[in-house]
């Protein structure tokens, strides 16, 4: 048996790092200057807006939701003061494009390490973002559920993460990579309702606090956000970051007055912007909110938008190098 496990482990391994050597090839021919060149050329006709979707930007953690380094984001947004306008969704109306393809960058959540690491590129190179905030997330200084078990799986000992107990999951397969293990779990839980999330939570939370030394992801203070607030876009990214195409009408409307509310409440805002936590929602959950203030409602999709559009499908930003992060913020649209 022990044969038989370190062979699946080392064959796990020797695939990853395979993967991870032809990832790096793809990406050092795609984002090379002469395709970046091309691809920026048909980026600079007709009515294309292209926004670019972030999530956290630090430097390593260990969570297996890894975070954007700081160095990456700044060739972002270096490169994207360069080669594109930027603009926020507020600048939309009565837009009609400029010498540059638009382009905005959006940010989810509400992690702390936007004031601590992105502001501060953001206003050094003069750019303005949209970022949608998860109010219960703020209010309690937890991450959502999904993010706060992938941080865990990213961190504890696997002596601690055999014994980890999910309800409705098998034991995990500790040969699997730690990052994609963290995304099965975190994919397993954004299924769910919140009223079942909140049940998973009862079980998770206190398993996950008996490992010694262990925090999740912290969120931005109120102090944090009204700071954000000053100098950026805000919107809303649900009141507990629901799935809302596992919800009802009545949750989707409710969450909606809720999330103006609270805004309104503690930073005297009226935000038009809603994310869709996960990008996952029908076309009955957009009426809603649009018919509840909502101007532009985010999803995901992998897919570039368009100017005067109030649905806006966005590319999610992620790498390991420069390259990619330029290719990326191009706009790959995954076939």
């Amino acid at each position: 048996r022990w044969k038989r496990d370190w062979s699946a482990r080392s064959n796990t391994s020797a695939a990853s790092a395979e993967r991870g050597v032809l990832k790096r090839l793809f990406f050092a021919a795609a984002g090379s200057a002469p395709v970046i060149a091309a691809r920026l050329r048909k980026l600079r006709s007709g009515t294309v807006l292209t926004i670019l979707n972030f999530h956290r930007v630090a430097p390593d953690d260990r969570s297996s939701y890894p975070p954007l380094e700081p160095q990456l984001f700044e060739e972002v947004v270096r490169f994207c003061r360069r080669e594109f306008e930027p603009v926020t969704f507020g600048e939309l109306d009565g837009y009609r494009g400029g010498a540059s393809p638009a382009v905005i960058l959006s940010f989810d959540d509400g992690y702390r390490d936007f004031a601590e690491h992105a502001m501060p590129i953001l206003r050094r190179y003069g750019v303005r973002v949209n970022h949608n905030i998860i109010p219960a997330a703020v209010e309690s200084g937890l991450p959502p559920l999904n993010v706060h078990v992938q941080d865990f799986i990213g961190r504890a000992p696997s002596a601690v993460l055999a014994a980890f107990a999910v309800p409705g999951l098998d034991a995990l397969n500790l040969r699997e990579p730690r990052e994609r293990l963290g995304s099965q779990v975190s994919s397993f839980i954004k299924s769910k309702p919140m009223a079942e999330q909140k049940l998973l939570a009862d079980v998770l939370l206190p398993q996950m606090r008996a490992l010694d030394g262990f925090a999740p992801t912290p969120m931005m203070s109120l102090s944090e956000v009204r700071e954000a607030a000053a100098q950026h876009e805000i919107g809303a990214h649900s009141m507990e970051h629901a799935t809302l195409s596992a919800e009802s009408d009545d949750y989707v409307r409710e969450d909606a007055r809720a999330c103006q509310q609270w805004f309104r409440e503690r930073f005297g805002l009226e935000p038009d912007v809603y994310a869709l936590p996960n990008g996952a929602g029908t076309e009955r959950t957009a009426a809603i909110l649009r018919a509840e203030g909502y101007r532009h409602i985010l999803w995901t999709g992998e897919r570039r938008s368009e100017l005067g559009a109030a649905d806006h499908p966005r590319f999610t930003i992620t790498g390991s190098s420069k390259n990619e992060v330029r290719f990326r913020a191009t706009g790959w649209e995954r076939r």
